[in-house]
């Protein structure tokens, strides 16, 4: 029972020094809804946060078939978007969102991926299902 007491806190230690602790990572908001605006389709929006607040968001509105791009803090990192495996660069806070009218068939599934961006690695991806 010792060893493994030792070991516990050997590697909560080490955890803490690579930043493996859960305090460290940066949670994510995301959720989809039928979009009233579009019989059938269903709208996404993924949202990471940090420190409590968005950090940025990417938004697939079914009606019109949008892909919103929005990084909200000027902190040297980014966010891209994937719809359907196609990626879709964000740009840098300073110049606002960026919108990205899509051409898909109405019915079809989408699968947004929102993922953040530190120069040139993205990291932290999350996908939902909508649908055009």
């Amino acid at each position: 029972m010792r060893k493994f007491g030792r070991l516990v806190v050997v590697l909560a230690a080490l955890a803490a020094c690579f930043g493996l602790t859960q305090t460290s990572a940066s949670a994510m908001e995301a959720f989809c809804f039928n979009d009233d605006g579009d019989a059938g389709g269903r709208s996404c929006y993924i949202y990471h946060e940090a420190d409590g607040h968005h950090v940025d968001s990417v938004k697939f509105e079914a009606l019109g078939e949008y892909l919103t791009i929005n990084d909200l803090v000027s902190d040297g990192k980014g966010v891209a978007a994937y719809v359907n495996g196609v990626r879709y660069p964000g740009q840098s806070s300073v110049y606002g969102p960026v919108t990205y009218n899509l051409t898909i068939s109405e019915g079809t599934t989408v699968v947004l991926t929102s993922c953040q961006t530190d120069n040139g690695t993205e990291y932290d991806c999350h996908t939902e299902k909508g649908k055009a």
